[in-house]
């Protein structure tokens, strides 16, 4: 008797607290696969988790289930289907951290902003940051630009091979601090870093519901990105320029509460500067992978180069997987029924790979963008509108920096290739992110002088 009683209570613990971590909800779509669900704590970078848990099954069915940040959502990668997604944004509603999430590191930090937020909220924070963003004052990368040149000539003076993480990251701060906030980041660096570390523990990652829980090591990350936040907004309060004097008014006229003022302040900061910060350490990536892709750029500069920035998106995203929509309503993807309430993501590498639509998918042909800079800006466009590059997202929920990093990147390259031959330092072991963002870890590179 005692033994069915602790039987009974063991399978009632199954089904109440590990079932719905194994398995989809019975209303999920049964006509697209499951990913197993401890894939994400394999330890594999992304490069790996993809081809062996998702390239033939994303490729096949177009979106899989996975299960992330304590529930099962839907992974998309068809083009098709994208495209759907961002046309119906009223139906594929923006849900972010702070609404999926609510009680965690993360939700704390980012909280309700311009990039997350749905309906009259995004129209209100776009009314007041959008400009700062989509035109920004491009003028000072030129002399940042200049200065990273400075620094990376001062470390190389203790000998050729350097980890480029920092030297990259206080470049990446100086660009969106200029050109879109209006102030100075650079001091901030290290503080970044900090609340970086405590924010992306993969244990919490792939588990933030735990963290409504009493756990002290969570409690003490919360305040201290509480804290950071609230200086950081002070910091930035007196500027008089950027989307940082927008905000401040906002703040001041009653537009914005002191909320949505940090909340927005801090996403501008983040994606402003860890987007592009992606984007640059992937190029240097694929750039000291291939000598003879360096010495084209450099006798053909542009439209060259920005044929190797888009074959730099296809195959290695800024942003892998976005899992930040939630459906409004019942409703259809292609063949798949989704139910109302379901998150709906992207995964951004398996549609830029994907067989289906790219020729020699896993190759890095910057040649496939064309020749002419009219041929690679209207392959560009059309990969967009398209939905089979949707590194920058798509309509009207677009990337609002995709100008601002485009040129950042452009000029840093030019300006590193211009100076130095590249290569991966022989100590460093190849490897790229485990989960969200890519780009390769700790990255060592060995510089030359033209």
């Amino acid at each position: 008797m005692v033994f069915l009683l602790i039987l009974a209570l063991l399978s009632i613990v199954i089904i109440t607290f590990i079932g719905p971590i194994v398995v989809p909800p019975f209303s999920f779509p049964r006509n697209i696969p499951t990913i197993p669900f401890y894939v994400s704590f394999l330890g594999l970078d992304q490069l790996q988790l993809y081809e062996k848990y998702l390239r033939e099954k994303l490729e096949k069915y177009g979106a899989v289930k996975i299960y992330f940040a304590s529930r099962w959502n839907i992974l998309v990668s068809k083009p098709e289907y994208l495209v759907h997604i961002f046309k119906n944004e009223d139906i594929f509603a923006k849900s972010g951290n702070h609404i999926k999430i609510p009680k965690s590191v993360l939700a704390t930090y980012t909280g309700d902003n311009i990039i997350s937020a749905h309906g009259d909220l995004w129209r209100l924070y776009r009314d007041v940051v959008a400009q700062s963003i989509q035109f920004p004052d491009l003028v000072p990368i030129e002399k940042n630009t200049r200065d990273f040149l400075k620094s990376l000539e001062k470390e190389l003076q203790k000998g050729p091979s350097i980890f480029v993480n920092d030297l990259l990251q206080l470049y990446s701060l100086a660009n969106v601090g200029d050109c879109i906030v209006g102030a100075n980041l650079t001091p901030m660096h290290q503080k970044i870093k900090y609340i970086k570390s405590q924010i992306f523990k993969p244990f919490f990652m792939n588990f933030p519901s735990v963290e409504m829980f009493p756990i002290p090591s969570r409690i003490k990350a919360k305040k201290e990105v509480e804290a950071f936040r609230s200086w950081y907004g002070e910091k930035i309060k007196n500027s008089t320029r950027g989307a940082a004097a927008n905000l401040s008014a906002a703040l001041s006229n009653g537009k914005l509460t002191q909320k949505q003022y940090l909340d927005n302040s801090i996403i501008l900061m983040v994606a402003g500067h860890e987007n592009p910060l992606l984007l640059m350490l992937s190029l240097l990536y694929v750039l000291a992978k291939n000598s003879c892709i360096q010495e084209k750029v450099r006798k053909e500069g542009d439209p060259y180069l920005s044929a190797v920035v888009y074959e730099t998106l296809r195959m290695y995203p800024p942003l892998n997987q976005i899992i930040n929509r939630c459906t409004t309503q019942a409703t259809i993807l292609g063949n798949i029924y989704i139910p109302k309430g379901v998150y709906v993501g992207y995964y951004n590498m398996g549609t830029g790979r994907d067989a289906n639509f790219w020729e020699s998918a896993n190759e890095f042909k910057p040649e496939r963008w064309g020749s002419t800079s009219e041929e690679i800006s209207a392959n560009y466009s059309k990969a967009k509108r398209m939905g089979t590059l949707p590194a920058f997202h798509g309509r009207k929920r677009a990337c609002l920096g995709e100008k601002f990093a485009l040129y950042e990147c452009k000029m840093f390259v030019q300006a590193v290739l211009g100076k130095y031959k590249i290569s991966l330092d022989d100590t460093w072991k190849e490897r790229i992110t485990p989960a969200g963002p890519i780009c390769p870890v700790n990255m060592k590179l060995r510089f030359s002088n033209l």
